[in-house]
This record gives structure tokens, sequence and C-alpha cells, in this order.
């Protein structure tokens, strides 16, 4: 029988829908920085467990196919767009110099998912490069800071998103992070949720 949508319908990519929807939240209701960063937080847990429950549902070949793609690109626009948006709307201070690094940050993004998706997808036990994923860490850390020490008067963020984009290419190798180190980052990120929620 035909199919009457196009697509994979599988519990298995729940996670992955759930993050992209949380970041489309983002872009387009966030009024405040805290509650964006408490929002990419959330994107980017979502990213980071989604791979260990899509591994734990029985799957064919096009359901694993159709994950990767997926994944990457809800990436795009949780790790490449958000971010973007949050930078010119609370960080840019420089005009046309704030556009072109918004613009070199988003063909990072799109050349490392792009160069991934070519080549096979990233190798089991490390990261070649620093995952888009890190994103959701190192902007709410530098938000966290904007918000408690203003920190962005002295470290302006055009700094942060020039070495984000520098090392989403750069060819380095980095551990994948162990079951603990999830947790760990897990619990990290309740914290900055719980500090991020006293500045709305």
């Amino acid at each position: 029988m035909k199919k009457i949508f196009l697509g994979v319908y599988h519990p298995s990519v729940l996670l992955t829908y759930l993050g992209l929807s949380i970041s489309l939240y983002g872009i387009f209701f966030s009024k405040t920085l805290a509650f964006s960063l408490i929002l990419l937080i959330l994107a980017g847990l979502c990213d980071t467990f989604d791979g260990m429950v899509a591994n734990s549902f029985q799957r064919n070949d096009l359901e694993k196919a159709f994950g990767v793609q997926i994944d990457s690109l809800s990436d795009l626009i949780s790790f490449g767009v958000f971010p973007v948006q949050i930078y010119l709307q609370y960080f840019a201070k420089f005009g046309i110099f704030s556009f072109l690094l918004s613009a070199v940050y988003l063909l990072t993004v799109v050349t490392r998912l792009a160069y991934f998706n070519a080549s096979g997808g990233e190798k089991r036990e490390y990261f070649t490069g620093l995952a888009v994923t890190y994103a959701s860490f190192f902007i709410p850390l530098y938000g966290l800071f904007s918000v408690y020490f203003s920190i962005d008067k002295i470290l302006p963020g055009e700094l942060l998103y020039a070495l984000l984009a520098f090392f989403f290419v750069f060819n380095f190798r980095m551990k994948k992070p162990s079951l603990k180190i999830r947790i760990g980052l897990l619990l990290l990120a309740i914290l900055f949720v719980i500090l991020l929620m006293k500045k709305l």
C-alpha cells in the first residue's frame, strides 16, 4: 500500500523532533536572553541523548538512515540558526561585522554537518572537530556570566562565536563523552537552568 506521507514516523526520532521544536519556539517566541539560553540547553540535552534513545529501538536500514539525516537537519536549526538568533538579538555590537560573523558561524555548522553526512558520519569513539551540540553548553555558559557578571562588556560575544566556528571545522580528535560524562553534563545543565530561571 502506498504511503500517504513521506518520511519515517518511528519513536526513535521523537526526541530529535522535541529538541527541534524547542529551538523553533526559542527562535520565534523567546523575549529574554535567559529564556533563550534555557531553551538552547534543553535542545542540547535532547540531542545529547537522542542517539541513545534511537539505539534502544530495533530499526531497519531506512529508519537508521532517516535518523541520521533528521538529526543533522535538526542540528542545523538548534545549534546553527538558534545560536545566531541569540547572538544577533543579545550580543552583536558591530553592525556589518556581526552579520558577517553570523554568516561564517552558520557556514561552519553547515560545512561540518554536510562533511560528516557525506563521509558516513562520526566515528564511534571520537568526534573530529568540536560537535555543534557543544554550542548548547558554551553559549549558555557565556550567557550566565553575562547576566550575572556582565562579562560581555569585557569579552565580546564575537570572540565566543568565532572560536566555536573555528573549532567546528578544525581537524582534531575529541573523545566522545561517556555515559558518566553525559550524566555530569545533565546535572550541570540543571544547575545552569536553575541559575537562569532566577533571571527570568
